[in-house]
């Protein structure tokens, strides 16, 4: 019997490969393999983290200290295989999961933007609380006989009703800027959307109003020159009055929703667009109907007002929207 240390074991506890225990019996009947017998004898104390290691043991196509294959001898060379060979006729490419992108942050919520509808609310509900008669007597007028058509072109006298107007018309051009930056943001592709700086959602909106300013002198310098070449100038101070009017009336009814509606996140407040559609139409009825009926009371052709409306309303707004749209 061969009672050599390199043939003897010892009965120590060893933990076991599966329940990771140390009071596990050991396992017995192990015999080492050529292979991890000549890398106890032929590799004892070789440091293998030495560059002139690999240098020495391969550059004779010698053995490796763990074995590489069945005969163990290293390969000679390299060569190029397929993915079927190594796992399978059956294997598919799997495509790697990719990570997408996030979305570019929506217009309307830009917080430069978002104090500026603030600001444009509290501007708005203070315009209510000091000229509450003024309102009241707008929304009053709304009831009136309208058998006379004059009921939204006569003035009530004051100053200070022409004032609420003025300052009602400046605030309802600021809504339209904001308006159109919460209609563009719902309809622009998220590329241009991406490609537009965050800082410039507040000037796309001042610069709406004021294309909305210059529409409002075109049509102005429209009817008055029509009023001197037709010497009718008290008929257009009443159909400018009842513009002023309508639009003012509007711009109360319509702001509330368009606030929340501007504030909701993207992808919400499809209520409040509702409200905002019917009332705008709503208004816009309003206006033809009293412009109409303006221009039977004077005696002037129905023709004459569709000229108006096609020449006056429509032509610069539809300008306007084929510039936006190239």
């Amino acid at each position: 019997m061969n009672s050599s240390p390199a043939h003897t074991q010892s009965a120590v506890p060893a933990a076991d490969s599966v329940s990771g225990t140390p009071d596990a019996p050991a396992r017995t009947g192990y015999v080492p393999g050529p292979d991890t017998l000549r890398a106890e004898t032929d590799f004892a104390g070789t440091n293998f983290a030495n560059p002139a290691f690999a240098e020495t043991a391969f550059a004779d196509g010698g053995s490796a200290p763990f074995s590489v294959a069945a005969t163990g001898a290293a390969p000679s060379e390299w060569r190029d295989t397929t993915s079927a060979a190594i796992f399978g006729a059956q294997s598919t490419l799997a495509e790697p999961a990719r990570i997408p992108l996030a979305p570019p942050p929506p217009l309307a919520e830009n917080a430069l933007f978002q104090s500026f509808v603030l600001l444009l609310a509290a501007t708005y509900a203070m315009l209510l609380y000091r000229n509450l008669g003024d309102v009241r007597t707008l929304l009053g007028r709304i009831s009136r006989d309208a058998a006379t058509g004059k009921r939204f072109s006569e003035d009530p006298g004051g100053s200070g009703y022409s004032r609420f107007l003025n300052i009602a018309t400046a605030i309802g051009l600021l809504f339209l800027g904001v308006a159109a930056v919460k209609y563009g943001d719902t309809l622009m592709p998220g590329r241009l959307a991406a490609s537009i700086p965050q800082g410039a959602t507040l000037i796309f909106s001042l610069l709406v109003s004021l294309a909305s300013l210059g529409i409002a002198a075109y049509q102005t310098i429209a009817v008055r020159l029509a009023g001197a070449l037709t010497l009718s100038q008290p008929f257009i101070a009443q159909l400018m009055l009842l513009k002023r009017t309508c639009f003012a009336l509007g711009m109360i009814l319509i702001s509330p929703p368009l606030l929340l509606f501007a504030l909701c996140p993207q992808g919400t407040g499809g209520v409040w667009f509702c409200i905002i559609a019917v009332e705008l139409a709503a208004a816009a009825a309003l206006y033809l109907k009293e412009t109409l009926n303006l221009f039977l009371s004077k005696k002037v052709s129905i023709l004459h007002w569709f000229l108006y409306l096609c020449t006056v309303e429509v032509f610069p707004v539809s300008l306007l929207w084929l510039l936006a749209v190239r």
